[in-house]
């Protein structure tokens, strides 16, 4: 990884700031950090969900950084201890990127975060975000109903907004009256309206999603359940004729119902509202510069197990200055996908207990995000080590 150091008597902050940026965009990094240290400030990029030391910036060059990035993204360069929220819009080689700014203070100073989104990088082809032949027929079809809720759960950074965007692409049609409640919007689509909530005007979720309803929709999108208020709302507009699209910030299906319970949504209501659950996931694939086959040690195996054949070809990166020697280059999505018929809706109204709830959505056979990542380590497309480092524990 390239080590570029700012040097106030060589080149100037803004000279530095368009280097940084270029940079970042030219390693694909996601995010840039800042981070304040005791004797300096250290600079990281994400890339490809990975965190990756850039350069250091001396104490004294410090203030100037922080400076420089707040005044762009029209933040209070006065106010320190407080975290603040911002944005800018970069262009480089003609194309423009929205750039999302978050302060946050620390002991040593301010850090700050910033997140860099494209168009041509959030709203992507479902066919290309890595679901299966029989997912994508699933999720299709989910998408057509005209009403019902779906909601899309996993972690931070597992590819939730660019599915979210990527199915209102697929929706966005003259016919459709679509709107969008989000926090914050994070890429402006033609054709339907979009709105941003604001706690500081206490215009939330709910208060937003009550406003919605009086607006004719078809579509609503909600950036993420995070109440009950919230959900209780969605859920009856889903039941009365509209589609709902959302975000809950859970592990898998049976994690949604539990959490779901506890918000205080009747049964009844989440059982006939929901119409599926799609968990998602992001692995790293192979860089195609320097993949090779390998041979795993028994220690692999052992781990492996009965997932797949040791007899399979397996293939891993060498490293390369394409992939910056990581073997690996570019995310591909892992899904997991749930439709609720009538034996998981009976289920949740009448069993009590959620492991029989969860025994009844085990029934189903559903591909695993497991499993389909083990698909994508036999397509040659990742590593197991990549499967493990995603979904945790033994194969």
């Amino acid at each position: 990884m390239p080590e570029d150091k700012f040097n106030a008597s060589d080149v100037t902050i803004d000279e530095w700031f368009n280097d940084l940026l270029t940079n970042a965009i030219k390693h694909r990094a996601s995010d840039i950090h800042l981070e304040p240290e005791r004797d300096n400030l250290k600079i990281r990029f994400r890339i490809d969900g990975l965190i990756y030391p850039i350069e250091s910036l001396s104490k004294r060059s410090q203030s100037a950084a922080i400076s420089k990035i707040k005044v762009i993204s029209q933040l209070d360069i006065t106010k320190h201890r407080i975290p603040q929220d911002g944005h800018f819009e970069f262009t480089r080689e003609n194309r423009i990127y929205n750039i999302r700014v978050a302060t946050y203070p620390t002991i040593y100073g301010e850090a700050i975060v910033l997140r860099i989104l494209n168009r041509e990088e959030i709203i992507i082809d479902l066919a290309d975000l890595g679901f299966d032949q029989n997912q994508l027929e699933i999720v299709s079809k989910l998408i057509k109903l005209p009403y019902g809720m779906i909601l899309i759960t996993g972690p931070s950074g597992s590819g939730k907004t660019t599915l979210l965007y990527s199915t209102l692409n697929v929706l966005n049609k003259p016919t459709n009256n679509i709107i969008t409640i989000e926090d914050p919007v994070e890429l402006h689509i033609g054709d339907m309206r979009q709105s941003q909530v604001s706690e500081y005007h206490k215009f939330n979720f709910a208060k937003a999603l009550r406003a919605v309803l009086r607006q004719d929709p078809d579509i609503i999108m909600v950036g993420e359940i995070r109440d009950n208020e919230t959900a209780q709302i969605a859920m009856q507009a889903a039941l009365t004729g509209r589609l709902i699209l959302s975000t809950l910030h859970t592990l898998n299906i049976f994690s949604v119902i539990s959490r779901l319970i506890e918000m205080g949504v009747p049964r009844s209501v989440m059982a006939n509202a929901i119409s599926g659950v799609v968990s998602a996931r992001l692995v790293r694939k192979i860089c195609e510069s320097c993949k090779k086959p390998y041979q795993m040690n028994e220690v692999e195996k052992i781990i492996l197990g009965n997932s797949l054949s040791s007899n399979h070809s397996f293939y891993k990166g060498k490293g390369c200055k394409r992939c910056l020697n990581t073997g690996y280059f570019g995310r591909t999505g892992i899904f997991e996908i749930v439709t609720f018929d009538d034996a998981l809706r009976t289920a949740i109204i009448e069993n009590p207990i959620l492991s029989e709830i969860q025994s009844v959505i085990q029934k189903k056979n559903i591909k695993s995000l497991k499993q389909s990542a083990l698909d994508k380590v036999s397509q040659g497309i990742t590593t197991f080590q990549e499967v493990i480092r995603v979904t945790g524990g033994p194969l």
